[in-house]
């Protein structure tokens, strides 16, 4: 059953199909004994921009290289076992990010997951990508486990990393948390999520919010999608600290008619 909901997750061209077979997936790992995210196969298509790009580490598919001129880098982490390439095909997020590169790596771990003490060698993917094309400001969006790897890099390369954005992020084992500078935050969370649970989410957004010297309780609003947005301000160095709550969504892209819009709007504001 896993290896037809791979090929399902690489060929649907919708969201709204990936997350069918999500859905496929779970029931697959309740009988396995897995733990696994949307997934596609863990290799990576070609990278634009000729062979510096295709010799990345981490076998990194990198979009939006066509362009010389520089641009923010975008590092797309995959939740488990979904690799580089499954992230890429899953979230649709090179097509949102106009006037960015975009890179997914794939761990390089045999079980799939991202680690936290995998900060250096993605700090080494940023500086070989610098090599191969320009680029200004580096941000990270992180899905489940990558999720939990973004937050290890925004506490322990706040120098390099301006901007993260988490979906479904896994926030246990992040260990101790101390950043140089403030790191602006957007999480994206569903109440009704079953591998990451939303109880004690807030908190850990919160959290973020007294590192960066916000406010300390939050701003809501009720937007379109049952969706509630959470704004903590005057945080300092112009940082940002945002959560978007989605009553009754599940463990997945989120599932809103333009669920990257929010989050490419965050990261371009952190330039």
């Amino acid at each position: 059953m896993r290896r037809g909901c791979d090929s399902v997750a690489v060929l649907a061209r919708s969201r709204t199909a990936a997350r069918a077979c999500f859905c496929l997936l779970l029931l697959a790992l309740f009988a396995c004994g897995g733990a696994s995210d949307p997934a596609s196969p863990k290799h990576s298509a070609p990278s634009e921009g000729g062979s510096c790009a295709e010799r990345l580490p981490l076998d990194t598919l990198l979009d939006g290289v066509a362009r010389k001129t520089p641009r923010p880098l975008i590092l797309a982490l995959h939740g488990a076992r979904q690799g580089g390439y499954g992230m890429q095909r899953y979230t649709g997020l090179s097509d949102d990010a106009t006037g960015f590169l975009v890179a997914y790596p794939t761990t390089p771990h045999d079980n799939g997951f991202w680690r936290v003490d995998d900060v250096p060698r993605l700090l080494a993917l940023v500086d070989a990508i610098g090599r191969c094309v320009p680029m200004t400001t580096v941000t990270a969006v992180g899905f489940s486990n990558g999720g939990l790897m973004a937050n290890a890099l925004a506490c322990r390369a706040a120098d390099r990393i301006r901007a993260i954005v988490l979906v479904a992020s896994g926030y246990e084992g992040l260990g101790r948390c101390s950043p140089s500078r403030p790191v602006s935050v957007l999480d994206v969370h569903g109440t009704g999520d079953q591998v990451v649970g939303y109880r004690g989410l807030r908190a850990f957004v919160g959290t973020w919010a007294r590192r960066d010297g916000c406010s300390a309780t939050p701003t809501a609003r009720r937007e379109p999608e049952r969706v509630t947005h959470l704004r903590w301000h005057g945080c300092r160095g112009g940082s940002r600290v945002e959560h978007l709550r989605v009553a009754g969504d599940t463990h997945g892209w989120p599932a809103l008619v333009d669920a990257n819009g929010p989050m490419v709007r965050f990261l371009r504001s952190a330039r």
